[in-house]
């Protein structure tokens, strides 16, 4: 699929709700949003939307007010899907043109079986605290039986003991929320296959399915995070699958996720997403304008600078080779194959957070002022020089 994964900056997100075309609709602030429908909006396509996608047969965009959004062709209107949720989206994802998913505030994940038209929730977020709680109290139990039988060293003893104070901390958060209500974020959705899907958020949450959502197992322990950074990106190539997020921690797993690596970082700022192009190289995104590209899966990066430092939220393969990347303050990017980079800046100035291109080479970002179109990126740059 023609997917770039996105986050937005806190700062671009408060932006984004205080102007959204949707701003008058009053959505219950208690958990009920999350098994409240979508309200059908005449200017959905104006509302803040955070990601876009598109497949062999439609282009979709998620969003605020649980918003999905969708069209066959540019020459069609945006259509409301029909959504079980109100939630804030904030990813989606799909493994073909049929099978898709998207996930957002509250824990929420919903799943779309006939292209993006009508979409069923997979999970909410007291689910995911329950899955959370069954898990964590199962692995302090595990933890606990192999110190009162370990026969080792200091240091293996040593680590087996942090192990288990990580898990019993988790449990703790987890039995909490249990109690005042689930209030973490999902951030990034990615579907391996039609069976794997992974979903990365805040705090680090990792959740993966092996049979497309009918039951996830809870990944945070297997990652090296005991911060508990937000996990904002997920991408995959033929060999990894990776993930990143804040303090430029990227982590690759060989094994669709059973256990992961902590790679050496060619950043420690934040880091918002995360593509693999058709030449199989690695792209990370993030704070202050800053990209990194990799040839060798993650082992070693080459830093290319945007003019602007601003936050850059997406980036997406180019027809015409290369990458094309948006970010805050309207700025659209383009990085060729011999790395030179050249930027416009759109006239509205919002705070953008993802793109595709579509059939026509038109170019379609997304964020705080809904779908933005750019028919023509070169000309946009000429009339601005």
């Amino acid at each position: 699929m023609n997917k770039a994964a996105a986050h937005v900056s806190a700062a671009a997100l408060t932006a984004m709700l205080s102007t959204s075309a949707l701003a008058d609709i009053t959505i219950n602030n208690n958990y009920e949003v999350m098994h409240e429908p979508a309200m059908q909006a005449n200017k959905a396509h104006q509302a803040v939307l955070t990601e876009i996608i598109r497949t062999n047969s439609r282009t979709i965009a998620v969003g605020d007010y649980g918003l999905i959004i969708y069209r066959n062709s540019a020459s069609q209107p945006w259509q409301q899907a029909e959504v079980p949720t109100s939630v804030f989206f904030s990813a989606v994802d799909f493994a073909n043109d049929n099978l898709g998913w998207a996930v957002g505030h509250h824990g929420v994940v919903t799943a779309t079986i006939d292209g993006g038209q009508t979409w069923q929730r997979q999970l909410d977020g007291f689910q995911y605290v329950e899955l959370q709680v069954q898990h964590f109290t199962k692995l302090v139990a595990e933890f606990e039986e192999q110190l009162e039988q370990f026969d080792g060293s200091a240091d293996e003893e040593e680590l087996l003991l942090a192990e288990l104070d990580n898990a019993v901390f988790l449990l703790e958060n987890a039995e909490q929320a249990l109690e005042e209500g689930p209030t973490k974020p999902f951030l990034d959705v990615h579907a391996v296959s039609t069976n794997v899907v992974f979903v990365a958020g805040a705090y680090g949450s990792l959740l993966r399915t092996q049979d497309g959502g009918s039951t996830w197992q809870i990944l945070d322990e297997r990652i090296d995070n005991l911060d508990g950074y937000h996990l904002n990106a997920v991408a995959n190539d033929a060999k990894y699958v990776y993930v990143a997020g804040e303090a430029g921690q990227i982590f690759r797993s060989s094994d669709l996720g059973d256990s992961w690596e902590l790679m050496d970082s060619p950043y420690n700022g934040s880091l918002f997403a995360m593509h693999v192009d058709q030449q199989q190289q690695l792209w990370v995104v993030g704070l202050r304008g800053n990209i990194f590209v990799s040839s060798d899966q993650g082992e070693s990066f080459e830093r290319i600078q945007l003019e602007d430092n601003v936050n850059i939220n997406a980036i997406v393969d180019a027809p015409q080779g290369g990458v094309y990347l948006v970010g805050n303050a309207g700025v659209v990017g383009w990085v060729d194959s011999e790395r030179n980079v050249t930027q416009m800046t759109h006239s509205s100035g919002a705070a953008l957070s993802d793109i595709v291109t579509d059939t026509d080479g038109r170019l379609i970002a997304v964020g705080q002022r809904g779908i933005i179109e750019i028919a023509d990126f070169q000309r946009a740059v000429t009339a601005q020089e």
